[in-house]
């Protein structure tokens, strides 16, 4: 299986495992809050779509959060405690995994991060916004990003 079929099929996981969230909202309480960085990073701007236990899975929370970075903006190193798919909606991300060349993503790219992998990414443009969304799946009580740079 080629690597877009993979992250095609990955997509198609995470979303339905949102969607399943979505509709058992009705049985299953929303995931309590998770702790926030204490400093908002200049640029950046997530919107939480959707959070909520993983139906079968209760010690797992799955978020789905659209995110805009305006031109130029960038998150520093970090790495997730569980897997996070990246979808792009508008505009181009560069991501570089540690040790890697950077890998560019356009509108309709989707990428699996898996737990662990130091990255950073950026919005590839001075001029425009880019806009994605990020599907994570972390376990209950635990943060997504841990930051390994100051």
């Amino acid at each position: 299986m080629g690597a877009e079929a993979t992250a095609i099929r990955l997509l198609t996981v995470a979303g339905s495992i949102l969607l399943g969230s979505v509709w058992a909202s009705g049985q299953n309480a929303p995931a309590p809050e998770l702790p926030r960085p204490s400093v908002d990073i200049a640029g950046i701007v997530p919107e939480v779509l959707s959070r909520t236990v993983v139906p079968g899975a209760p010690w797992k929370i799955a978020i789905a959060t659209r995110v805009t970075y305006q031109p130029g903006a960038r998150i520093r190193k970090h790495y997730h405690t569980g897997q996070v798919v990246f979808y792009i909606l508008d505009g181009a991300m560069v991501v570089q995994d540690d040790g890697a060349d950077p890998v560019t993503l356009k509108s309709g790219d989707s990428l699996l991060i898996k737990p662990g992998t130091v990255h950073s990414h950026w919005n590839a443009s001075t001029t425009a916004k880019l806009v994605f969304i990020e599907f994570i799946l972390v376990d209950e009580g635990q943060r997504s990003a841990v930051f390994v740079e100051p």
